[in-house]
């Protein structure tokens, strides 16, 4: 595929879902190829540059990753040590199940806990008090068990960051990886910033239909930075991926650790299974599977206002990342996906690692209704209600709403206007011994009932 060819597609993928400003970084057969598109925030006149910094979402959690297998390189940690040895002792209160949780299970979100626990309001960040906040806390699941995607879990590791370092995280993010790796990175919402040059992008609400779209600003609680407060190039992001091919003549010539630790880091973990999200998962890394069969590891993010996706081939070769300041940035992921497994003109096609979100195929449940009630995981709440024509309505706190329709295996799909009609896909989980779904798994969360909703009046 020409540098041409590629332009146009990216350009006609961004217009086509009013993407105020992109970056696209691709490499591959040993080069780099960097492509813009748009204005850094509708109303100004700054034009995306290779270096404008896009807020990562959850991308972020790749390097809080990176600088633990520094550790683990260095010795000072192992993936497998309960973080109870880690931490002085009483830290953490005998018998609570935190005394079991290792790194691994943290960077894989098999540790059990929440998805997001804002922490107690604080003037400045203290990571140490977030986890003493956290420990106070309910599990979703006992350590080890099973998957649930957890911000929490990635501000427990930063902590541990802090503890083995002696420094505070985004100090030891400067240090120890971005300064030597060469990675232009900054905080979303950090008045020291990592490197205090240009500012981050603003996001953009963008409505799909009519691609009317709105500046807003982005919004992460500092202690939840290092799961998704960084912000960055696609091009820092293809440095990051490029440390994790295999060949040598092809990997970014700064170290970020041992080959082998970094391997170990991107081994699927059993326990992950992280339905409506991707096809397993490693120590800090997804794992999505090509069309043609091959492995990628990956990462994707959103927050309100834009979207980043990241993808790897590590026998391949080939990396990619995405940046957009968009909430539509989903759905032209998926198009760009799309387009390039096809090729262009039937010559170059490149079969990208993704997950795609599995429609229910069984048959639509006349007893839907026992599925109404409030699922919650730590601040994530869902609505599962009955509406007056007898469907099920979806509403979750983030804003997400829709109908979802529960087919025989306990599947369903919800459609996201919002973001381009972009299908989420979720099931519940019946318990064993009662029979009753009061489990739910939605795009990697796992959320517990905690009431039952009232029947509709007639």
């Amino acid at each position: 595929m020409t540098v041409q060819s590629l332009a146009g597609l990216f350009d006609s993928i961004m217009r086509r879902h009013h993407i105020p400003g992109a970056q696209l970084a691709v490499y591959r057969d040993g080069e780099l190829r960097e492509l813009v598109h748009g204005v850094e925030r509708l109303g100004g006149n700054t034009p995306v540059g290779p270096g404008s910094r896009f807020a990562y979402g959850s991308v972020s959690k790749i390097f809080t990753a990176a600088l633990i297998a520094q550790l683990v390189d260095e010795g000072e940690a192992d993936l497998d040590e309960p973080i109870a040895d880690l931490l002085e002792y009483g830290s953490i209160p005998h018998g609570h199940p935190m005394n079991a949780v290792t790194l691994r299970q943290l960077l894989s979100h098999t540790a059990g806990l929440v998805s997001d626990h804002e922490g107690e309001p604080l003037r400045t960040p203290s990571l140490r008090r977030y986890f003493a906040s956290v420990l106070r806390t309910g599990h979703v699941n006992a350590p080890g068990t099973a998957f649930s995607y957890s911000n929490t879990g990635y501000a427990v590791a930063a902590y541990l960051v802090e503890v083995l370092t002696g420094r505070h995280w985004q100090d030891a993010l400067r240090t120890h990886l971005a300064g030597p790796a060469g990675l232009d990175l900054a905080l979303v919402r950090d008045t020291n910033s990592l490197s205090p040059t240009a500012p981050v992008v603003s996001g953009h609400a963008v409505n799909a239909l009519t691609g009317r779209a709105e500046p807003v600003e982005f919004l992460v609680e500092s202690t939840l930075a290092a799961a998704g407060g960084i912000a960055g190039s696609a091009t820092a992001l293809v440095d990051m991926g490029r440390a994790l091919l295999t060949h040598a003549d092809t990997a970014h010539p700064v170290r970020i650790a041992d080959p082998d630790v970094l391997a170990e880091m991107v081994r699927h973990v059993p326990a992950a299974d992280p339905f409506g999200l991707a096809d397993g998962w490693g120590s800090g890394w997804g794992l999505f599977r090509a069309d043609d069969g091959a492995l990628w590891l990956g990462h994707d993010g959103t927050l309100d206002g834009g979207t980043c996706n990241v993808r790897v081939d590590p026998e391949g070769g080939t990396v990619l990342a995405l940046t957009t300041n968009s909430t539509t940035g989903l759905a032209a992921w998926h198009d760009l996906v799309t387009a390039l497994a096809g090729g262009l003109a039937g010559r170059d096609r490149m079969s990208v690692g993704h997950y795609r979100q599995p429609a229910p195929a069984g048959l639509p449940l006349t007893t839907a209704h026992e599925f109404t009630g409030e699922y919650t995981n730590g601040e994530l709440g869902i609505n599962i209600r009955a509406t007056e024509d007898g469907s099920l309505g979806f509403d979750a706190c983030n804003g997400l709403t829709g109908t979802v329709e529960v087919t025989s295996d306990l599947t369903f799909g919800v459609m996201a206007e919002e973001h381009g009609n972009v299908l989420f896909s979720g099931r519940f989980l019946r318990c064993p011994r009662t029979g009753a779904a009061d489990l739910m798994q939605y795009n990697g969360r796992t959320l517990r009932r905690v009431a039952v909703a009232a029947p509709v009046a007639a």
